[in-house]
């Protein structure tokens, strides 16, 4: 549960248009076709305008499209599309622990880029989220961008990041 702790919160989703009538909105998450980790009791909505707000889950169910999701105190479709927009998070420790192999883009940064031969050549500064999804790699202090494909990245582990050989020659 959020506390009044100062807690490392999780981006794990947007939320789209509002459905219906009684303040189901549409959650976009991150990872699609997951049963959307730590969405169970409380999530923070960062509103466009940097607003936040503290809203408790009534309800989820999987659609084509995404989530749909109700929340405590949001009761009409008026309400729902006010959070249109906004970002959801929730508490890191209320995400469940993870099968091996799995892990979460918020946990990349500060990791070890390596090469195949495990020569680090860099670190994980942050990840861009998109069709692609890609990693801000700093190597030597510049600033090199490696899509999360085939041909570029070989593993991301809970410890570590390693290239595919050449990955980096065909970046720069």
């Amino acid at each position: 549960m959020i506390g009044d702790a100062v807690q490392r919160r999780i981006e794990i989703g947007r939320l789209g248009s509002p459905h219906g009538l009684r303040g189901e909105v549409t959650l976009h998450p991150h990872f699609p076709g997951s049963e959307l980790p730590g969405i169970g009791m409380v999530a923070i909505v960062c509103l466009p305008g940097g607003r936040e707000t503290r809203l408790v889950v009534r309800s989820r169910r999987p659609v084509a499209k995404g989530v749909l999701v109700a929340f405590e105190g949001v009761p009409d479709r008026s309400a729902a599309e006010a959070l249109r927009g906004g970002l959801v998070l929730v508490a890191r420790d209320d995400l469940p622990p993870l099968d091996e192999g799995e892990f979460y883009y918020d946990d990349l940064p500060g990791l070890p880029v390596l090469l195949p031969d495990g020569c680090e050549v860099g670190r994980v500064r942050g990840v861009f989220r998109g069709a692609t999804d890609v990693l801000e790699v700093d190597v030597q202090g510049a600033e090199v961008l490696v899509p999360v494909a085939v041909g570029f990245v070989r593993e991301v582990g809970r410890d570590r990041v390693v290239l595919e050989p050449g990955a980096l020659e065909d970046l720069r």
